[in-house]
């Protein structure tokens, strides 16, 4: 984390006035500019002398075309912990976030996908989002219907909002089988199991169950098994690359290429979203990113927790140059609208 020096309140201001206007113009910041459209009651050139201290400390830098300065990261960190409002989306923004997650659908990866887009329209920043892991959830429900002659469709519910589903091939006619009896049976075999030590040992030699159901329940714990060691790599689902083409920081090709290359560098994403600490909104700012080419980027994240476990992380990227106060409360809102919705699937 970067080391943050006292500043006194003018120092403040000036600072949350360069941030502020640069923000919005993402050109560099004079002392004129700020003694116009800031009311401090001091003169330009006392604006201008408090500028070069704030460059000396750190929180301000000088590109070398220009006269005015722009934020550090150091500059930004101070003024997200210290100085911006607080993170608010617009009412009317909330409220049809809401409405557009709340056409949910019971695919995990649909809603995710859903989400990404909905975030990032509402910041206007590449979003990010990680899926639940199999392997970190437990067994919630299972349900087997008759499809054909041998076959059954299995449907296996995680803790977390995964489903799992297969057409499964029985060794004798589906004649012989009640579906009914399997699935009460089977869920309350197997559900509460975390995935890690799931087996189908309990069932094998258990005289109540019902006919032809252990061979079924092999195939189901080896089902989730399976699904649980293919995922070395769980699913990352990103939106609005298009927003990144727009900042006036990446007009460069190369250093454009360079950023939108992390969306597919799972172990990038892995990195960034290992830094997102709980489910409050985490801001990695420049070189605080573990990624070593987001160091002209920001990264806004949170956790989304179903059933009271950490399941994912969702958040936005773009350059340093960010609207962090939009980004936080479009992050925070929409991280807590997607748990709800997930609990409310695992739940259903």
């Amino acid at each position: 984390m970067l080391h943050l020096h006292p500043l006194d309140q003018r120092k403040q201001q000036i600072l949350k006035a360069v941030v502020d206007e640069y923000v919005s113009t993402a050109e560099p910041v004079g002392s004129h500019l700020i003694a116009g459209r800031h009311q401090l009651g001091v003169r330009s050139a006392t604006i201008r002398n408090e500028m070069a201290e704030l460059s000396e400390m750190g929180y301000l830098r000088q590109p070398h075309t220009s006269a005015g300065r722009i934020p550090s990261d150091l500059g930004y960190r101070f003024y997200v912990d210290r100085l911006m409002d607080a993170a608010v989306l617009p009412y009317a923004e909330a409220q049809r976030a809401r409405r557009l997650l709340a056409l949910r659908t019971a695919e995990v990866e649909l809603l995710l996908e859903h989400t990404c887009r909905i975030l990032a329209d509402l910041a206007r920043y590449t979003s990010v989002a990680s899926q639940p892991k199999v392997k970190e959830a437990a067994v919630q429900h299972v349900s087997v219907v008759k499809v054909g002659r041998k076959k059954v469709l299995a449907v296996i519910v995680l803790d977390n909002g995964r489903v799992i589903h297969e057409i499964l091939d029985m060794a004798q006619e589906t004649c012989v089988f009640d579906p009914i009896k399997a699935t009460n049976y089977l869920t309350a075999k197997l559900s509460g199991f975390e995935v890690s030590s799931l087996s189908a040992a309990p069932i094998e030699g258990d005289p109540e169950a019902p006919r032809n159901v252990t061979d079924l329940a092999k195939q189901i714990v080896q089902l989730i098994v399976n699904q649980a060691e293919a995922e070395e790599e769980v699913d990352i689902h990103f939106s609005g690359t298009s927003y990144m083409m727009q900042q006036p920081e990446f007009k460069n090709p190369e250093r454009l290429e360079a950023v939108l290359s992390i969306l597919d560098q799972r172990r990038a994403l892995y990195k960034l979203f290992s830094s997102v600490m709980g489910p409050e909104v985490t801001v990695l700012i420049g070189r605080e990113n573990p990624v070593e080419e987001m160091v002209e980027c920001s990264f806004v994240g949170a956790k989304y927790r179903v059933g009271g476990k950490i399941a994912g992380t969702v958040g936005v990227m773009g350059p340093t140059r960010m609207d962090y106060r939009r980004a936080i409360s479009a992050v925070e809102s929409v991280a807590r609208n997607l748990e709800r919705l997930l609990n409310g699937l695992s739940a259903l």
